[in-house]
């Protein structure tokens, strides 16, 4: 895959002003209408219970670890207008190690340029390029951002039990045929280096998961004011807990492209690493092999 030569800030300055430039081919984040009353009784704190008890419950009630190993492709624009977020040259294939009870996130991955280890548990984050932990502040920031919209994206409901500080119900929405509950929540911290974030999460009605998170990205410069969604198209069950296994990622604002698609090629559970194991660069002992191939559907 070739890349343009010029400077990342020469980048993101070029994504600023294309985004700028096509503000009005995108849509306003959801925020709540004057008239809140449903009929069906419902708040929003109903609403979260359901879909975090559809989803398996608090997954930070599992002590034990859950591996799960990626494969996806990246838009092409989106890797031009903001080449730190997507990181494509290194986000490719990932192996992400997971210890819920711990608030432990890590994920190793090989792409293209080379290879990338974040690591998160709790004020602590790493990150390392080709073996080499990052000093980039910008570099630093995005991925600190995009990692935690990734632990989100994989394990939903959870994530936003323990940042969100309200809810908020927002008019259902009609999509395939489909009315979905929405509930939109603030989180603090939100993700990354942000002080607060919002994420809309679309509830199915019957199943209770959820089909969709749209979230604001505030924890990176360039990314201020934009905001993104995530699509759950396949899940599946991993100790007692259903996550999802397929995922489409698009902006939805100041402009609309497609951003991101993966699935979950492997998964399992309880290997018993230790911390030490996956703080980077890259994974050792029980934590190193590959999630074990996730069978045909």
């Amino acid at each position: 895959m070739d890349y343009p030569t010029r400077s990342a800030t020469s980048m993101m300055a070029l994504g600023l002003g294309l985004a700028l430039l096509l503000a009005g081919c995108g849509g306003t984040f959801p925020q709540p209408g004057p008239d809140r009353a449903f009929d069906d009784g419902l708040t929003a704190g109903d609403l979260f219970q359901r879909t975090l008890a559809a989803h398996g419950g608090d997954l930070r009630g599992y002590a034990g670890d859950l591996n799960q190993a990626t494969d996806g492709e990246w838009g092409r624009m989106i890797q031009r207008i903001q080449p730190l977020v997507a990181d494509a040259g290194y986000r490719g294939l990932g192996e992400e190690r997971y210890r819920p009870a711990d608030d432990l996130y890590a994920v190793h991955y090989t792409g293209p340029e080379g290879t990338k280890s974040v690591f998160r548990q709790g004020d602590e984050f790493r990150v390392y390029y080709d073996g080499e932990r990052s000093t980039d502040p910008e570099r630093i920031r995005a991925s600190a951002m995009t990692t935690d919209a990734g632990e989100l994206f994989h394990y939903g409901p959870s994530f936003v039990k323990h940042r969100t500080t309200g809810m908020e119900r927002l008019a259902d929405r009609r999509e395939d045929g489909v009315d979905y509950y929405r509930v939109l929540a603030t989180l603090e911290p939100g993700f990354g280096e942000a002080d607060a974030d919002e994420v809309v999460m679309w509830i199915h009605p019957e199943t209770g998961l959820l089909y969709r998170v749209h979230i604001t990205l505030n924890g990176f410069g360039p990314t201020q004011g934009a905001h993104v969604d995530t699509t759950f198209r396949e899940y599946a069950e991993i100790e007692g807990f259903v996550l999802p296994t397929r995922f489409e990622e698009r902006v939805r604002g100041p402009l609309r492209l497609f951003v991101h698609e993966w699935w979950v090629t492997g998964r399992d559970s309880g290997r018993g690493w230790e911390a030490g194991d996956v703080r980077g660069p890259g994974f050792s002992g029980v934590a190193a092999p590959a999630a074990a191939e996730s069978p045909a559907p």
